[in-house]
């Protein structure tokens, strides 16, 4: 063997110590960092894509919601007996399309003949055809429909279907009264197309791009994952198609989604040569960076990213990293977080928002008569239900038109969330012009005070009313029930007879003249003064 120079050997040993250590940095970022990230990525992938699920979710119920507000409507059940044209002249203006973000109202008999059918996009005003409800052109969309009953209860279907205008958001309810009764007179049909204004909102709630993809351009809708089905994402790719199908299951659209991470990084970087010619001097530093700076964090992340998936905790992850990759994840998987946290806010403050007046509105006001209900069987608390009614809001509207009864009826909702003063007071709006005061126990005096300080607010306001008998001023009549804890039998307090109660003392107060109210026990329905 020849013989070699101390310098010569030490040239080769370095030289191969730098080999070792390379091709270990290159086959550990290969084979570890890489995978690791990948999956990181790909839960990613998967976060946004079960945001898009839960987003298009919420914009159904949304629309659900809507509509089971008009299905379920006495007024709207009544019409179906008589076809009154006044409710139509009341309810279904331009501006009911705008504000309830709808394009399509439809009212379908007991028979399933159209009784009534108007298109018009919310957005422009134009009219729109829609020819889904000729049943008999169209047997398969009876499946949209839900089975009706005689029986308590708002059968519902909510779906997707396709029309002349495009893709759409159905929401289908069975026509009852107000408490959920009644015989079948019908279904009320609300659409609301899904255009380029439906994509804005996801990306708006997802942060990433979302588009249509045309139906005769995808190769394969067969292999396609449906809108609903839970995100399983494999491979890291810039794109993610789902597919949105009808009541038939037949396609109706392709939503792409661009991932904000889509790409993984290249195997070896600047980043990664600097890091590799200075540390193959030292090649136990190299190690220890190595464990420090990249295996201890990737495992970290990768746990904290599985920690997050299992137990859907919103908890902010560490973006202190060296290695830019996984700063880039971090950071977007907080973003994501954040996103999910006010998305879940804003929805949360919706559901229990009436849009026009911006106050609770009904289904908020149930929780919090839930509330009310507990706090007096259990701490033996009484509180105080005020239904209040705008006198001759018809009249207002016939004179004065909708729009400006829709904006008298959001300063009246705000003039009496005003006097809500304590935490646990609410005003919400129970239905048309109608609105409910929910006050904590007070002494009958102290409620008289109240009421006439909301009368005193009215005049102060003065909205002219023309057309009103009592005021040349927009006045409420109110009727107020008194609960005290001992009203509670058995551990119970019937919330319903409650509103019955104070309901019928308002119905007083109009007997009596109007702008004024009544004062009852719910107990002994003794009256105080008005």
């Amino acid at each position: 063997m020849k013989s070699l120079t101390f310098n010569q050997l030490q040239l080769r040993v370095l030289a191969l110590l730098f080999i070792l250590f390379t091709s270990a940095l290159v086959g550990y970022r290969y084979f570890i960092e890489l995978p690791k990230l990948e999956r990181s990525v790909s839960l990613l992938a998967e976060r946004e894509l079960d945001i898009l699920s839960f987003s298009i979710e919420n914009m159904m119920k949304n629309t659900s919601k809507t509509n089971y507000d008009y299905a379920v409507w006495t007024s709207t059940y009544d019409f179906m007996h008589n076809k009154n044209q006044n409710y139509l002249d009341e309810n279904l203006v331009d501006n009911t399309f705008h504000s309830l973000g709808i394009d399509g109202i439809y009212f379908v008999n007991d028979n399933l003949n159209l009784v009534f059918g108007r298109g018009l996009n919310h957005k422009t005003g134009k009219p729109l055809i829609f020819s889904f409800y000729d049943f008999k052109k169209f047997p398969n969309n009876l499946a949209m429909l839900p089975v009706p009953t005689n029986e308590k209860g708002t059968p519902q279907t909510v779906g997707f279907l396709t029309t002349q205008n495009g893709p759409a958001i159905y929401s289908v309810n069975q026509i009852r009264t107000s408490d959920q009764n009644g015989e079948h007179r019908g279904f009320f049909i609300s659409i609301k197309l899904i255009g380029n204004e439906f994509t804005e909102d996801l990306s708006k709630y997802t942060r990433t791009k979302v588009s249509f993809s045309t139906l005769a351009k995808t190769v394969n809708l067969k292999k396609l994952p449906l809108w609903s089905e839970k995100a399983s994402v494999k491979k890291v790719n810039v794109f993610s198609q789902v597919l949105i199908k009808d009541m038939n299951s037949d396609p109706v659209a392709v939503l792409k989604m661009r991932h904000s991470v889509g790409k993984m990084p290249n195997l070896v970087n600047q980043k990664s040569l600097i890091f590799i010619t200075l540390l193959s001097f030292l090649f136990y530093i190299i190690y220890r960076l190595i464990s420090i700076t990249i295996i201890i964090p990737v495992k970290k992340l990768a746990r904290d990213i599985k920690m997050l998936d299992e137990k859907n905790q919103h908890s902010q992850l560490s973006e202190n990293f060296t290695v830019k990759e996984l700063i880039t994840v971090s950071k977007n998987v907080n973003e994501l977080m954040f996103t999910v946290q006010k998305q879940n806010e804003l929805l949360a403050k919706q559901v229990i928002t009436d849009p026009l007046t911006q106050i609770m509105n009904r289904h908020g006001l149930k929780t919090e008569l839930d509330d009310y209900q507990e706090r007096c069987v259990r701490l033996k608390v009484g509180f105080i239900v005020v239904m209040c009614d705008v006198d001759y809001f018809k009249n207002y509207n016939d004179s004065l038109g909708h729009m400006k009864g829709d904006e008298t009826l959001f300063e009246i909702a705000q003039a009496l969330d005003k006097q809500c003063h304590r935490s646990t007071e609410v005003c919400a709006r129970f239905g048309g012009e109608e609105f409910i005061l929910l006050f904590s126990e007070m002494s009958e005096q102290d409620l008289k005070k109240k009421m006439h300080s909301i009368i005193r607010t009215m005049e102060i306001h003065h909205f002219p009313h023309p057309k009103s008998p009592t005021a040349a001023h927009v006045t409420l009549s109110m009727g107020a029930t008194i609960v005290l804890h001992t009203d509670v039998v058995d551990f119970s307090l019937p919330i319903n007879e409650i509103i019955k109660t104070a309901d019928k003392a308002l119905y007083q107060a109009k007997a009596l003249g109007r702008n004024c109210f009544v004062i009852n026990y719910f107990s002994t329905n003794k009256l105080g003064l008005c």
